[in-house]
């Protein structure tokens, strides 16, 4: 009995205490799923050069050329040839940096992708990703916590009838989620 209310207890103030980290994740979560209602966007810069004009077959048959040489269909993800006169360089994480050269017309352009606004730092938070080493600390207490908190909850509570088929619902909502993703 001394165990149950032991466990009662850290399932009861523990969730309390994690109540606002879990709002936190559920709420920037959904911010991030719907970025666009929300005015998340990137800022770009795009600067004009000159090149030498040039005959585009050659590129095509370029790549060509190294396609069957790794014995593939589809083309490269690092280079990307947009309407068959184009060829993109992707550079960074997605492309942060992205060089179009038009080799009939002459040009090129970089394109430099920055963050912009607040939904980035969220998104960084969110993910626990660039952020600094206590922000990662304090996400991986958290999530063992989460861990603790469920746990204890399942041996304290009386369940019902319900409660398993929205336990199980609850399982095949995440393998599902698991397998699509």
């Amino acid at each position: 009995m001394q165990i149950q209310r032991l466990l009662t207890t850290i399932h009861r103030w523990g969730g309390l205490g994690l109540a606002s980290f879990i709002i936190f994740y559920c709420v920037t979560g959904i911010m991030l799923n719907h970025r666009k209602s929300f005015g998340y966007s990137i800022e770009k810069e795009t600067t004009r050069y000159e090149v030498p004009k040039s005959d585009s077959a050659l590129m095509k048959s370029f790549i060509e050329f190294y396609k069957k040489q790794i014995d593939r269909e589809d083309d490269p993800a690092v280079i990307k040839i947009r309407d068959g006169n184009t060829i993109e360089f992707l550079y960074g994480f997605h492309g942060s940096t992205t060089y179009i050269i038009d080799p009939e017309k002459g040009m090129m352009e970089k394109v430099e992708k920055s963050d912009k606004g607040s939904l980035y730092f969220l998104n960084r938070l969110h993910k626990a990703f660039k952020t600094g080493t206590f922000w990662l600390v304090f996400s991986d207490i958290a999530s063992v916590l989460v861990l603790i908190i469920t746990i204890t909850g399942l041996v304290v509570l009386k369940y019902k009838k319900t409660d398993f088929i929205f336990l199980l619902l609850g399982v095949f909502v995440l393998f599902t989620g698991a397998f699509f993703a």
